[in-house]
């Protein structure tokens, strides 16, 4: 895939394994650890192969959804942030929490977990 920008679309690789580094650039790599009933959800966009955080190319927010709700968005500026996400939730086991990253030239980008 060419590092070229994408039109529309949530983009959810099925295997980063196997997947190009603009893939892995791009999905976020999403890992929990439960303690009790909550879970510390850490979210890192650009895990495997680093992405850009210029002016003119960088990651825009993460948003962590279960089901259909957002329980937590955070929004990132150019150059001065770094995108990767710490939060605890608290969650049922065998919850699924996917992570939505949006690069500003390459769109959204989503990766699961189920915990």
């Amino acid at each position: 895939m060419p590092d070229a920008p994408i039109l529309g679309g949530i983009h959810r690789p099925e295997d980063l394994t196997t997947a190009d580094d603009f893939t892995k650039k791009h999905t976020p790599f999403v890992s929990c650890e439960r303690t009790g009933e909550s879970c510390e959800v850490f979210v890192e966009v650009g895990h495997a192969v680093s992405h850009p955080n210029t002016p003119d190319h960088f990651i825009e927010w993460i948003e962590l959804r279960v089901g259909d709700a957002t329980v937590a968005r955070f929004d990132f500026s150019a150059v001065v942030t770094q995108p990767s996400i710490k939060c605890r939730l608290n969650l049922e086991p065998s919850t699924e929490i996917v992570a939505y990253a949006s690069c500003n030239l390459h769109g959204v980008w989503a990766a699961g977990i189920t915990v």
